[in-house]
Formats: C-alpha cells, structure tokens, sequence
C-alpha cells in the first residue's frame, strides 16, 4: 500500500506492517492506524507515522535513552487490550517533544507499549508523579547521533 506522508515523502507498507492503535493518542483518538518507520538520519529514533493522516508523524525513543532505571508496570486491562502473553515481549517507546526554548523533552508519563506479534499498540497514562510529561532529554545523549553528512528531520507532533 502506498502512504503519503509529509516527512517522508512517499513509502511502502504492507498491511502486515501496521500497527493499530485502537484508542488512538491522547488528543488524537481518531487516529489508529499507523506505520513504526526507523529515521534515516538519526540513530536511535523512530517515527509513529499516521497512515491516513500525512502529517501525523510522532517521534519515539526508547524509554532507556531518556532515563536508564524507567519502569513501566502494565495492568491486566493493558495486557488483555493488547494481547500480551508475556511482558517481556512488549516494546515501549516514548513520544520525543520540542521543548521551549528548542530543547527537547520526552512525555515519560504517557509511554506507548507495542505488541510486536500482533501488531497492537496503546498509550498508557501513568498516573504516579514520578515521571514528567516534559522530562528534558540530556542534550549528550549518545545513542541519538545524527549520522555523519545527513539532516536530522524535524518533529511535527
């Protein structure tokens, strides 16, 4: 299938790539198909690509480039909504923010949780205060690089 997008231009994605995200993003509810692209620039970032929507792209970082002891404990309602037999096969990702002033920041209390086999995904929002909706990504973050003799993308949502 093709899928137009603002970012990336024209791309490829078989159905069997899609991700559905049921309950849509919180502030995007309608929104529940989408396609986990990897950058090309950037190592260690990926973009949650809307497939109906071409300006819809989220970008995503694993929760371990932002904070190394984060912890996400999912409830028996999460792993039923996406059909998880074992918790140790979930992805989590977080959603990548531009922050004021041009920093950017991550949304540690809204993770996103993936079923890679079934191709399911939900949003989750924590509701302990020890993780913060804007945490500032430490701009020496090594596993984010971009790539030598490419420009990084910019984030849209």
């Amino acid at each position: 299938m093709n899928i137009v997008t603002t970012r990336f231009g024209l791309i490829q994605a078989l159905e069997s790539d899609f991700i559905r995200l049921p309950e849509g993003l919180v502030g995007f509810r309608s929104f529940t198909q989408f396609v986990l692209l990897p950058d090309p620039v950037v190592a260690g970032l990926s973009w949650l690509q809307s497939i109906t929507a071409p300006d819809l792209a989220f970008a995503l970082i694993a929760p371990p480039l932002a904070v190394s002891d984060y912890r996400v404990e999912l409830r028996p309602g999460d792993r039923a909504a996406l059909e998880l037999d074992e918790e140790r096969s979930a992805l989590i990702y977080v959603i990548l923010n531009r922050g004021e002033g041009g920093g950017l920041t991550v949304n540690l209390q809204g993770p996103l949780v993936f079923n890679p086999v079934r191709r399911l995904g939900r949003q989750l929002v924590l509701t302990s205060s020890r993780y913060a909706v804007r945490y500032p990504l430490e701009p020496q973050v090594p596993t984010l690089t971009v790539l030598p003799g490419l420009t990084p993308l910019r984030a849209t949502a």
